[in-house]
């Protein structure tokens, strides 16, 4: 009961104290929060059924950047190699996603309120993907190896709706608001390679599973970007448990977007 106390008041000291560690350098780089919750379902001992929603935030927790929904299944071919596949719905809001699609000759898409870029795009977007993982045991370490291949679709639509705020600060006026504009942006696919490394450890007696992982995704472009993450899994009873996790998202050399600190939190029920 004392190792279930201590566990349980560690993972709560790191909710607490991972958004103020975040904040310290949050001029060169985001916060935010990841919430999921699933419910796994075994048909046998070889595959497996799970539901997954999630629920994200960014800007040190200020702004709402995506809700999806998603199913997938897996099935063991052999003690150490298993094979998934998935579909996510997802809802983002994100300007990087237009900003190579012009949604008028004047702006190409981007809002300019009170001198600083703004975004102010929700789009749907629909993802499939396919994985492998292979996974070798050392005494309680466990490494494990999995390659992602991951196809996104955004259709095109014609929603967007954007006020645009022309300001000059040198002028005592106030600013001049344009008519909200709609336009077509056609649709979009990429696909991504998604490799991760991860090494865990089976605490003997003790219902936590520690982690630590690497993931790098690849496109047409090369490295698009580097994820970062150490937690772990507590099991709270036979059919549920819980998850945290730090992550790291690095963008480096690439122009998808800011470096990012995560704080994850998930749940999931096994029947």
């Amino acid at each position: 009961m004392g190792a279930k106390r201590f566990i349980i008041a560690s993972l709560l000291s790191a909710a607490i104290v991972m958004p103020s560690m975040a904040q310290i350098d949050d001029e060169i780089s985001d916060f935010g929060v990841w919430t999921s919750v699933g419910v796994e379902k075994k048909i046998n001992k070889k595959w497996g059924v799970e539901f997954e929603g999630e629920f994200r935030t960014q800007d040190a927790l200020n702004e709402i950047s995506r809700y999806s929904i998603g199913i997938s299944t897996d099935y063991k071919l052999t003690s150490w190699l298993k094979v998934d596949a998935g579909y996510v719905f997802l809802r983002d809001h994100n300007l990087a996603q237009f900003k190579d699609e012009p949604i008028s000759e004047e702006d190409e898409g981007w809002v300019i309120q009170q001198g600083e870029l703004t975004d102010a795009y929700w789009t749907s977007r629909h993802r499939v993907n396919a994985s492998l993982t292979g996974s070798v045991k050392w005494g309680r370490v466990k490494f494990s190896l999995r390659e992602r291949w991951q196809y996104t679709y955004r259709p095109e639509t014609d929603k967007i709706e954007t006020d645009y705020v022309f300001y000059d600060p040198s002028l005592p006026l106030q600013p001049e608001v344009s008519e909200p504009t709609k336009k077509i942006v056609k649709g979009k696919g990429s696909n991504v390679l998604r490799s991760r490394l991860q090494v865990s450890y089976d605490i003997k007696a003790v219902p936590f599973e520690p982690y630590a992982s690497c993931e790098m995704y690849h496109d047409d472009g090369g490295l698009k970007k580097t994820r970062y993450t150490i937690g772990g899994d507590y099991k709270i009873a036979k059919k549920h448990s819980i998850g945290l996790y730090y992550r790291y998202q690095d963008f480096s050399g690439s122009d998808e977007g800011e470096s990012t600190h995560i704080l994850g939190v998930g749940y999931k029920f096994k029947f």
